[in-house]
C-alpha cells in the first residue's frame, strides 16, 4: 500500500515484494539508479520514492497491485468541514450572553478545519517515519503546510476561501500547537466581550443598576441624573456594605467619562437580565418570586393522602371582634378539608398545633394511614423541630404559589362559599365578580360586620358541603366525591397512624404517677395500664410518668399514652369504664362483664408475680462450722493458748454490790 514521506508518494520494500518483484530486482535498481530511497528501515520497512522508479514494467507491477499511484504532491492534507466543529461554535456566546456573528462562526469552522486536517496529516507522517525508523524533520513540515494553508485559504474553489491565512511558519506553529493542546476553544480570540468595544462599559452599568436597585425606587431620569453628578465629582457614592468610596476616575474609557443619554440609561436598566436581578431590591422578593422568578411545573398525584398542604386563611368577612383567621389542612389529591382550628385574629403556634390536632384526631376516626408528605411554609411551621420525625417527608415552599392549599383556598371561596353568599371579594379586584360593594357611611367607607360564631358556623357548612361535592378530575375518579376519593383512594403504600406516637407532638401533656402498679390520674380521670407488661420498661425505684391526651368529638378522654422520658412505658384506658355495682342485686349485664375484666386483670398480675417469683430460689443461711459439720467434715481450726492475767475473771460491775450499798444507806 501507498504511504506519504514529505508530501511524495513512497511504498516499502515489502509491499514492492508483495506487488509481484523480488528483493534482488530492487537491490539492482537502487544501484543502478533506477529508484530512490525515500527512508532507509528493517525488516522490509525501507521506503522507495514512487516518483523515482524508472522502469515501467516495475511500475506497471506496482499499480496492478495497488492501484493507479499518479497522486499530486501535498495531497496528504485532505481537507474537509468538521462538523463538530461547526457544533462546537454554534453554542458558543460572548460573556454577555448574545451568540456569536455568522461571520465569526465560520472563521472559527474553516481554521478548525484546517487544523484538524494538519493533525491527521502530521499523525500520518510521524507513523511512516516510525515504521521506516526515522524522524521527521518539523521545520520543513510546518514549511511545507504553511504552504497548502495559504493554497486552501486563497483558491477561490476552495471550501475554506475567504479565511485569513497564516502569514509565517512560526505563528502557524503557535496556532497549531495551542490547538493540539486546547481543541476547539484555543481558536476563540480573546477580545470577545471587551469593555473597550463598548461605549458602556461594564463598570458603568453596574453603577447604574446600584443607583436603581435603591429601595426608595428612583425614575429612569433621576438614575440618568445621579449619575452626571457623580461622574463630574458633585456627588459622593460609596459602597453601604463595605464603606468603599466610589471614584469617578476608575469609570473613565479612553481619557474621558462616557457621556450617556437618558435613553442610554433606560436601555440598560430595563435589559431583561438587569432589571429582574434589582427586582427583589425595588420591589420586595414577594413580588420577585411571584412575578419574576420562574414558577414549578407540577402534576397531580394518584392517591389521596400522599401529599397534605397547609396554609392560614382570613375568612373575607369582617367580625364584631375583628378578623376571623383559620389554619387548615387539605389533602392535595382529593382535595379533602380537614377541619380548620378558628382564631380571632392572626394565627399562632399553638392554632398550628391545633390543626395538626383536628386533621390526625380526624384520621383517626376514619382509619386512615399516616399522610406520606407534608406541605408547609416558613412562618410559624419553622418553630415546629418534630416534623421531620413525624412525617417521612417535608417540604418547605419558597413561595405562596407552591402551595396546593393556596388552590384549594380559591376553589372553596369562589364556589360554594360564593354560592352561600359567605364570601366578599376586594374592592381592587379587576374583575367586577370579584369586586365588593363599598359601603359609604357619613363619608368614610364602612365594612359590614357579623358575629365570629356565624362566620365559623358558615364557613365549616361550606367545608362539609365542598368535601361532599364530586371530585373535579371526574375522568380520573368517575362519580366519587372528594370524601369518597380520601376514603376509597388512599395510597396503599402508606403506614398506620400511631397515636403513641403522635400525641407526644401534638396531645396534651400531664406529668403524674402509678398507684398500686395500677392506675394514674389524668384529667381528673383515673386511667388503669392496659398491659401489666408496661412495669418491666418503668425506670429503677420510679413511677413517675408523663401522659400525653387528647379528648375525642364528645369531650372525654378514653386513654392516655405514658412516657418516661423518651421511654414508652404503654397505654393507660380509662378506669370508669370497668366500674360495677357494689351490690350484687342491682347488678346488670353490663356491670357483670366490668367484675369479669377486673378479676381477669387482677389475675394477669398475680400471674406476673408469681410467674417472676417462681424463678427466685428459698435461700437458708447457717455458720460455716455447722455446714462442714453437716458435710461429714471436721472444720479446720486451731486454736491458741495464752496465760490469763492475775483478776481476769473477775466482773468490776460484780465487785461491790451497789443495790446492797444503797439499802445501806437509807
Amino acid at each position: 500500500m501507498y504511504t506519504y514521506v514529505d508530501g511524495n508518494l513512497a511504498i516499502s520494500v515489502n509491499d514492492w515484494c508483495e506487488a509481484g518483484l523480488t528483493y534482488r530486482q530492487f537491490r539492482q535498481d537502487s544501484q543502478t539508479g533506477y529508484l530512490k530511497i525515500a527512508r532507509r528501515g528493517i525488516n522490509g520497512n525501507t521506503l522507495i520514492l514512487l516518483d523515482s522508479i524508472r522502469r515501467p514494467d516495475r511500475l506497471r507491477k506496482i499499480e496492478e497491485a495497488f492501484g493507479k499511484a499518479r497522486v499530486e504532491k501535498g495531497d496528504i492534507f485532505e481537507l474537509s468541514i468538521d462538523t463538530k466543529a461547526r457544533e462546537f461554535f454554534s453554542r458558543c456566546v460572548k460573556p454577555d450572553g448574545s451568540p456569536l456573528p455568522d461571520r465569526l462562526q465560520r472563521e472559527y469552522v474553516n481554521r478548525a478545519s484546517l487544523f484538524e486536517t494538519m493533525r491527521r496529516a502530521l499523525q500520518t507522517q510521524l507513523t511512516a517515519r516510525a515504521a521506516a525508523g526515522g524522524k521527521l524533520r518539523k521545520g520543513e513540515w510546518y514549511k511545507q503546510a504553511l504552504g497548502w494553508y495559504i493554497r486552501r485559504c486563497t483558491e477561490p474553489n476552495s471550501p475554506v476561501y475567504g479565511t485569513k491565512p497564516y502569514t509565517n511558519v512560526r505563528s502557524l506553529e503557535r496556532a497549531f500547537k495551542a490547538y493540539l493542546k486546547d481543541g476547539y476553544a484555543s481558536l476563540l480570540s480573546g477580545k470577545l466581550g471587551n469593555d473597550q468595544a463598548r461605549v458602556v462599559s461594564r463598570s458603568v452599568e453596574n453603577l447604574l443598576l446600584s443607583l436603581w436597585r435603591s429601595n426608595d425606587k428612583p425614575f429612569v431620569s433621576r438614575v440618568h441624573e445621579l449619575y452626571l453628578e457623580f461622574i463630574s465629582g458633585n456627588t459622593e457614592l460609596y459602597d453601604k456594605e463595605t464603606g468603599e468610596v466610589f471614584r469617578p476616575a476608575d469609570f473613565i474609557v479612553g481619557g474621558k467619562a462616557p457621556d450617556i443619554s437618558r435613553g442610554t440609561v433606560w436601555n440598560y436598566l430595563k435589559d431583561v437580565v438587569n432589571n429582574t436581578a434589582v427586582y427583589a431590591d425595588r420591589n420586595g422578593n414577594f413580588d420577585y418570586v411571584n412575578r419574576m422568578r420562574p414558577k414549578h411545573n407540577r402534576k397531580p398525584g394518584s392517591f389521596a393522602l400522599s401529599k397534605i398542604s397547609m396554609d392560614d386563611v382570613a375568612l373575607s368577612r369582617k367580625s364584631t371582634r375583628g378578623w376571623v383567621y383559620k389554619y387548615i389542612a387539605v389533602d392535595v389529591v382529593s382535595g379533602y378539608y380537614f377541619r380548620p382550628a378558628y382564631v380571632v385574629g392572626k394565627p399562632t403556634l399553638e392554632t398550628v398545633l391545633q390543626a395538626f390536632r383536628n386533621m390526625f384526631c380526624e384520621l383517626l376516626e376514619l382509619g386512615l394511614p399516616m399522610p406520606g408528605e407534608l406541605e408547609v411554609e416558613h412562618h410559624l411551621m419553622k418553630d415546629i423541630s418534630w416534623l421531620g420525625e413525624a412525617f417521612p417527608f417535608v417540604r418547605f415552599c419558597s413561595g405562596p404559589t407552591e402551595k396546593r392549599a393556596e388552590h384549594a383556598i380559591r376553589s372553596l371561596k369562589w364556589t360554594v362559599a360564593k354560592d352561600g353568599g359567605h364570601t366578599r371579594g376586594r374592592w381592587y379586584a379587576r374583575h367586577e365578580a370579584y369586586r365588593c360593594v363599598r359601603n359609604k357611611v357619613d363619608g368614610d367607607f364602612v365594612e359590614p360586620t357579623c358575629q365570629p360564631q356565624a362566620i365559623v358556623a358558615d364557613d365549616l357548612a361550606d367545608i362539609e358541603k365542598y368535601n361532599n361535592t364530586l371530585h373535579p378530575r371526574q375522568k380520573t375518579f368517575p362519580g366519587m366525591t372528594r370524601r369518597d376519593v380520601l376514603l376509597k383512594h388512599y395510597n396503599p403504600k402508606l403506614g398506620q397512624l400511631e397515636p403513641s406516637y403522635l400525641y407526644r407532638f401534638i396531645g396534651n401533656e400531664t406529668a403524674t404517677s402509678l398507684r398500686n402498679n395500677d392506675y394514674c390520674v389524668v384529667a381528673n380521670g383515673e386511667y388503669e395500664l392496659a398491659d401489666f407488661d408496661a412495669l418491666n420498661r418503668l425506670k429503677p425505684n420510679c413511677h413517675e410518668v408523663t401522659a400525653y391526651w387528647l379528648p375525642v368529638a364528645d369531650g372525654s378522654v378514653p386513654r392516655v399514652y405514658l412516657y418516661q422520658g423518651d421511654t414508652y412505658i404503654g397505654e393507660a384506658v380509662d378506669r370508669g369504664r370497668f366500674a360495677y355495682n357494689e351490690c350484687a342485686v342491682e347488678r346488670t349485664p353490663d356491670d357483670d362483664a366490668a367484675m369479669l375484666h377486673q378479676h381477669k386483670r387482677g389475675a394477669k398480675f398475680d400471674k406476673l408475680m408469681r410467674d417472676r417469683r417462681a424463678e427466685f430460689s428459698r435461700v437458708g443461711r447457717m455458720a460455716a462450722a455447722q455446714a462442714a459439720e453437716t458435710a461429714g467434715v471436721e472444720p479446720a481450726i486451731v486454736l491458741e493458748e495464752s496465760t490469763q492475767p492475775k483478776g481476769y475473771e473477775e466482773d468490776e460491775f460484780n465487785a461491790e454490790d451497789y443495790t446492797r450499798m444503797a439499802i445501806d444507806r437509807l
